[in-house]
C-alpha cells in the first residue's frame, strides 16, 4: 500500500488518507471527506483549489510544482464515484495544540546565535583571546552536556516506569517487501496496536520487549540489570563531565 501523500508549504500541510483530506494551517485542522469533494482545480504551478459539492472552495499550496502535480493526480484518483451533496456540512474543524512556526524557529535561532556571538566577543574583548576561546568552547560543551544529561534522566525515568508496570512481549524481526532484514522488531500491544522497536545490533529473529500499558509508545528491548546500570552510569558520568567542562569554560573568565 502506498504511503499517504502530503502537500506542504511552510507551516501548512495537506494529508491525503483513504477517504479523507486533512488540512493543517496554523493551529486549525480541517478534515474534508473525499465524498464531499466535487472537483479539484490547479491554480498556477504550486496551488490547488478544492471545490466541494456545495461549491465551497478550500485552497492548498505546495512547495514545488512536482509535488503539487503529484498530489493533484493522487487526489483525483482517490475521489469516489458517488459524492455527497452536503458538502461543507461534512467538513469538520478543530484547533490543534501549539505549533512552532517556521518564522518563530528562525527568529529564536537567530537570537540565540546573536547572544552566543555577543557573549564570546565581549569575553574576548574584556579578558583576552584565550578566555574568549574558552567561552566559545564552554558554551558548546554546556549545551551538549545539558542535552545529554536530560536524555540520561529521561531514560532512567522510562526504565523505572517499565520496571514498575511494564509488560513483556515477544517482538519479531521486521522484513522489507524485498525480503531484506530490517533493523527493527515489531510487536502488538493488548489493544491491538502495532509498534516497532529499534535493535540494530540484535541478530535473532525474536527479542523480548517491555512496554508501558498506560503509554505503549514507551517501550524498550529487555536488558539485564547489569547492562542497564552500566549504560546509565557511564552515560551519566560522560554527560556530567561534559557539563562540568562547559560550566568551567563559561565561568572561568569571571572567577
Amino acid at each position: 500500500m502506498l504511503s499517504s501523500q502530503v502537500l506542504t508549504k511552510g507551516d501548512t500541510d495537506a494529508i491525503l488518507d483513504p477517504g479523507l483530506l486533512t488540512i493543517s494551517r496554523d493551529r486549525l485542522i480541517t478534515r474534508i471527506p473525499l465524498a464531499a469533494v466535487q472537483e479539484v482545480h490547479p491554480r498556477g504551478d504550486k496551488a490547488l483549489e478544492i471545490v466541494l459539492t456545495d461549491r465551497a472552495v478550500h485552497r492548498i499550496e505546495g512547495g514545488n510544482a512536482y509535488a503539487t502535480t503529484a498530489f493533484l493526480t493522487a487526489l483525483n484518483n482517490a475521489l469516489p464515484e458517488e459524492r455527497d451533496p452536503a458538502g461543507s456540512a461534512l467538513v469538520t474543524t478543530e484547533e490543534g495544540g501549539f505549533i512552532l512556526k517556521m518564522w518563530q524557529a528562525w527568529t529564536g535561532g537567530a537570537a540565540a546565535l546573536a547572544a552566543y556571538v555577543g557573549y564570546v566577543w565581549w569575553t574576548a574583548a574584556a579578558h583576552g583571546g584565550g578566555m574568549g576561546l574558552a567561552a566559545f568552547a564552554g558554551l558548546l560543551a554546556l549545551l551538549v552536556g545539558l542535552l545529554s544529561t536530560f536524555a540520561v534522566v529521561m531514560s532512567v525515568i522510562d526504565k523505572a516506569v517499565l520496571a514498575r508496570r511494564g509488560i513483556t512481549v515477544v517482538a519479531r524481526r521486521a522484513y522489507y517487501p524485498n525480503g531484506k532484514k530490517a533493523r527493527h522488531y515489531t510487536f502488538t500491544d493488548t489493544s491491538g496496536n502495532e509498534h516497532s522497536q529499534d535493535a540494530p545490533h540484535r541478530v535473532t529473529e525474536n527479542i523480548h520487549v517491555v512496554y508501558d500499558p498506560e503509554k505503549p509508545a514507551r517501550h524498550a528491548a529487555r536488558e539485564t540489570v547489569f547492562m542497564i546500570v552500566l549504560k546509565h552510569t557511564s552515560g551519566g558520568a560522560l554527560a556530567l563531565g561534559i557539563l562540568s567542562l562547559g560550566l568551567w569554560g563559561v565561568l572561568a573568565p569571571y572567577i
